[in-house]
């Protein structure tokens, strides 16, 4: 079975959550071990994009939420302008979608955090070598998905989307225009539209009218009960 090299530099780790006694207790868990190396640890968004430049992780270590933040979207940038790094989701999240959307984020791995110390440390090396690692208890669904030819659609990758992003679809989707939704955001037109074409390059979409379906679709699927991220909220998104 491949291993991670022994005779090489500690794979150099970087941890996210917004949670500092579960970083803590992680960091705690892996300095035991000689072949991994913590070399940064961050509570948000902000933190974890200057570790990612400043400590040049091999991989990184992230649960689905940090603060207000995605950490579906932060998986994204780091996949985008740090394709080596390998990312594996540690979370309590067991919801289908959001793996699906974390597989279709580019993550490599995804572990809850029922799993132990040993599995946790053995993903990584996965992670280290280009190899990819599920938890277990999420393997029968993943098996399923192959095994029936299913699609990772765009409109899944919403799961696990920020508060804000969630806004703006929801914006997007009844008719306002970018300076509308801007003033109600109280952000600058300029970064909305930023964050706009960042959300279409997730949904793989062009217009705002494909974005708006995709947004509408979610919202019913969520009604319907069949979508529980866990931090969505529609009574936040009419805030």
């Amino acid at each position: 079975m491949e291993t991670a090299p022994r005779n090489h530099e500690p794979i150099r780790v970087l941890l996210i959550d917004e949670s500092a006694v579960a970083l803590q207790g992680l960091k705690t868990v892996l300095s035991k071990r000689t072949q991994i190396a913590v070399v940064a640890t961050a509570c948000s968004e902000v933190q974890a994009r200057e570790a990612l430049r400043s400590c040049r992780p091999s991989v990184v270590v992230l649960d689905v939420h940090i603060g207000h933040a995605s950490g579906i979207s932060l998986c994204e940038t780091i996949r985008e302008s740090h394709p080596q790094v390998g990312v594996l989701f540690f979370t309590a999240m067991d919801d289908a979608n959001v793996l699906r959307s974390a597989i279709a984020a580019g993550a490599q791995g995804y572990l809850l955090k029922t799993a132990s110390g040993d599995a946790l440390v053995t993903s990584i090396e996965a992670l280290a070598i280009g190899r990819a690692m599920i938890d277990r208890q999420l393997t029968r669904q993943v098996m399923g998905w192959i095994r029936d030819g299913v699609r990772l659609g765009p409109h899944l990758s919403l799961a696990g989307s920020s508060t804000e992003d969630l806004k703006i679809l929801s914006g997007v989707a009844a008719g306002k225009t970018n300076r509308e939704i801007a003033q109600e955001l109280n952000v600058q037109p300029r970064m909305l539209l930023t964050s706009l074409r960042r959300i279409y390059r997730r949904l793989r979409v062009y217009r705002k009218a494909q974005a708006a379906r995709y947004f509408v679709k979610y919202e019913h699927e969520l009604l319907l009960g069949r979508k529980h991220s866990g931090r969505y909220d529609g009574s936040s998104i009419a805030s």
